[in-house]
C-alpha cells in the first residue's frame, strides 16, 4: 500500500502563534480527513498556509474578489494532467499517485475567526482545511440540501481530524 503524499507549504513570512501547527500535524489531520471521506491512499493534496495579502491576490486572480478570504480550494479535477480515477494504472502492485488539488488558508484570517468563535487557532485551521478538502472532492453548499449534507460531512471529518475537541466547533455555514 502506498503512503499518501501531502505537500505542505507554510509561508516563511508569517508567524503562526500556535506552535503545535506544524507540517507534520497538517499532514496527520489531512490524512485523517481523507481516510474518513473514503479517499484512497494514492490520492494526495497540497496545503498552503499564507497571509491575507497573498490570499487577496489569489482571490482577485481566481474569483475576481479584491479582498482576503479564509480558505480557497483549487481542484485538479479538470486539469489535463490529472489522471481520473477510472484510468489509474497499477505499477508493480502500487497505484500511481494522483494529485487532486490544493487548499490555501490565510493564517491571519484563521486567527481572527478563531477569536470570534472562541476556539483555538488549531481548531479553526482544521475547520478550514476540512472545508477546503470537501470542496476539492466536489462537495458544495449552494442549495439548502447541499449545505446540510456538506455540514454533516464537515462535522464527521472534523471528528476524524481532531477527536473529541471537534465537538466545540460549530459547523454552520449560515452563521
Amino acid at each position: 500500500m502506498q503512503r499518501r503524499n501531502t505537500a505542505v507549504f507554510i509561508d516563511p513570512d508569517i508567524t503562526i502563534i500556535d506552535k503545535l501547527i506544524t507540517e507534520e500535524w497538517l499532514c496527520q489531520i489531512t490524512d485523517a480527513a481523507l481516510n474518513c471521506l473514503g479517499v484512497t491512499d494514492n490520492k494526495s493534496i497540497e496545503i498552503a498556509i499564507t497571509d491575507d495579502q497573498k490570499m487577496t491576490d489569489l482571490n482577485l486572480r481566481h474569483l475576481g474578489i479584491d479582498s482576503t478570504t479564509d480558505v480557497l480550494s483549487f481542484s485538479n479535477t479538470h486539469s489535463p494532467n490529472k489522471k481520473n480515477a477510472a484510468s489509474e494504472e497499477e505499477e508493480e502492485g502500487m497505484l500511481m499517485s494522483v494529485f487532486i488539488g490544493e487548499v490555501v488558508i490565510s493564517n491571519e484570517q484563521a486567527e481572527r475567526q478563531a477569536d470570534e468563535k472562541g476556539i483555538s487557532c488549531m481548531q479553526e485551521i482544521a475547520f478550514l482545511l476540512a472545508h477546503g478538502i470537501l470542496h476539492l472532492l466536489g462537495w458544495d453548499h449552494e442549495t439548502e440540501d447541499e449545505r446540510i449534507e456538506m455540514e454533516n460531512l464537515h462535522r464527521k471529518t472534523l471528528c476524524a481530524m481532531l477527536g473529541e475537541s471537534s465537538i466545540q466547533i460549530d459547523v454552520n455555514y449560515l452563521a
